[in-house]
């Protein structure tokens, strides 16, 4: 198995909550994927390396082995063959915090940052008579909000989510979550993975709006 920073086995499938399940009349094969789970599970870790994640955790209804492999028997056998991956991504460290707020230590406390954020507000919030800053208030926001994120990054949880229950087996599902990763990787490469983000916040503001819900 490849080596991701951290990787976790989740037995069994833990599925996302709110996250639609595939009908079994439903379900597809694919004739083309003809590795095995092992095989698939494989290149799926190394996705995840390939993307520097640091905290992965693949669940299925499969047990592993002592040696770390998926039991064949129960690969053929596990009734529900849902695939979640659950990881994090790389942080982009961005320190300017520290000089926004004029911190000095080198591992700041929530009390310190928040003292920081409030002693140099003060001085530009907008409802300050006379009038303040409006953009320099929002900067020192932005700074506050960027120290937290780093001071807490030691807690890190598992960001996103991908499961699969689109194929007939526990196999297939696995391989179709190791491709999206590898195209995700490829649209990266493109340098249009922003307009992938800003496309789903778009769907998402729209889907909050009166009278429309999202549709799975």
């Amino acid at each position: 198995m490849a080596n991701v920073s951290e990787k976790k086995e989740s037995y069994p499938l833990s599925w996302p909550a709110d996250w639609p399940r595939t009908r079994l009349a439903d379900q597809r094969t694919m004739n083309s994927w003809k590795r095995s789970a092992n095989d698939y599970r494989e290149e799926l870790a190394k996705e995840l390396d390939r993307r520097k994640a640091p905290i992965a955790i693949i669940s299925t209804n499969v047990p592993l082995s002592v040696r770390g492999q998926m039991v064949a028997t129960a690969v053929s056998q596990v009734r529900d063959v849902g695939v979640a991956i659950y990881f994090s991504l790389p942080m982009t460290e961005d320190f300017s915090w520290q000089d926004g707020l004029k911190i000095d230590s080198p591992a700041p406390s929530d009390d310190e940052i928040n003292s920081a954020f409030r002693k140099l507000a003060a001085q530009y919030h907008p409802d300050k008579p006379g009038g303040g800053d409006r953009e320099m208030f929002l900067a020192l926001s932005k700074h506050r909000d960027n120290a937290m994120r780093w001071a807490h990054r030691l807690l890190a949880e598992p960001q996103h989510v991908i499961a699969c229950d689109t194929f007939k087996e526990v196999r297939l599902n696995l391989a179709a979550i190791a491709f999206t990763l590898k195209a995700m990787r490829q649209i990266d490469r493109c340098g249009t993975s922003a307009v992938l983000e800003r496309s789903f916040k778009s769907f998402l503001a729209l889907a909050a709006g009166d009278g429309i819900e999202a549709s799975a």
